[in-house]
């Protein structure tokens, strides 16, 4: 296996936990989790009561306003979600039929197709963070949707790299 599909699949395997992370909340959604780590450390009998109820309602809140990849409903992102699981599948079967010991193939194959998934993704990505799900003005970006341009980066980067050098290495077997 090559360094490129190393980072690829390094690359994947990160895309894959931040796709679970949140990407997107609401101006409501981040007030309530303010809320609820101020009420995070109730002190007092009675008084830990109603911090404990206005801290369950405050997560409740807050969970249902904040969206992850998974979770967001748009048509856009359900292609957004396809494109990035493509990305993923090819980067993890370049890196593991490359490791199994199979020989490079002349053209793209699932390393050339992980690298250009992989760019579509990042594209999109960097979409839906200027184009923001819902009113722009009540619509926040959250962490994972900036992890996953660095994670499809990576997988961009290393597959393009390991193409570069799979490409080299069928030219310098035809060669006499």
């Amino acid at each position: 296996m090559r360094l490129g599909h190393a980072i690829a699949l390094v690359g994947a395997m990160a895309l894959l936990l931040v796709m679970a992370m949140d990407w997107y909340s609401s101006a409501q959604g981040d007030e309530a989790r303010r809320i609820e780590s101020i009420t995070d450390n109730p002190s007092g009998a009675e008084a830990g009561e109603v911090d404990r109820r206005l801290n369950e309602e405050a997560r409740f809140v807050a969970e249902g306003e904040e969206k992850n990849a998974w979770q967001a409903d748009r048509l856009i992102d359900r292609i957004l979600l396809v494109v990035l699981l493509a990305a993923i599948v090819l980067a993890v079967l370049a890196a593991v039929t490359r490791a199994a010991g199979a020989k490079p193939t002349k053209g793209l194959g699932p390393t050339g197709l992980a690298a250009l998934f992989a760019t579509a993704g990042a594209v999109l990505v960097a979409y839906r963070i200027i184009q923001e799900p819902g009113l722009d003005d009540a619509t926040n970006v959250k962490a994972g949707a900036l992890l996953a341009l660095i994670a499809l980066a990576m997988i961009a980067l290393g597959s393009a790299y390991a193409l570069r050098a799979d490409d080299k290495e069928v030219a310098d077997a035809g060669a006499p």
